[in-house]
């Protein structure tokens, strides 16, 4: 069992491309998203801990093997849902609203934070704006974007 002292266990969906592993993994305490973003690890991470859903494993998954890793709000998602993209009532948060397109085809748009690291660390972290959607953020590798566009600047 992983220790709990501080952290808050997140539901996390990790992509590797062609396959997935489900689980929960230790994250500090955060009231918003903003504070989150703000006040994200210096530096990227070089693994994610991660006790599996389904083995109650415990695991470090190197980072530089990860497509992106969805903070969820349930395992089992909506393949119902359709993918609502750049609408006119976004989370207002300050930030660069972001279109991505993943190597695999998937196409995501959400609120990346304004700052240095964005531009320099190997991967970031991307506020999902799809009001329907099952994520709650995502942290996107840049080695698994095809493309990536900015549509416009959120200000609070």
């Amino acid at each position: 069992m992983l220790e709990t002292n501080g952290s808050n266990p997140e539901k996390v969906v990790i992509q590797f491309g062609g396959r997935m592993v489900k689980g929960y993994l230790e994250s500090p305490v955060r009231n918003t998203i903003e504070e989150l973003l703000s006040n994200a690890p210096s530096g990227s991470p070089e693994t994610f801990r991660i006790r599996r859903l389904d083995t109650d494993l415990v695991e470090d998954v190197p980072v530089k093997d990860v497509k992106a890793v969805f903070y969820v709000n349930s395992f089992e998602g909506s393949s119902e849902h359709k993918s609502l993209n750049f609408y006119t009532r976004a989370p207002t948060v300050h930030g660069i609203w972001m279109r991505l397109q993943f190597l695999d085809g998937e196409v995501m748009e959400g609120i990346v934070f304004n700052s240095l690291r964005y531009l320099v660390d190997p991967g970031f972290f991307l506020l999902p704006t799809d009001p329907g959607s099952n994520n709650k953020l995502v942290y996107v590798v840049k080695s698994w974007l095809a493309d990536h566009r900015v549509l416009g600047l959120r200000k609070i």
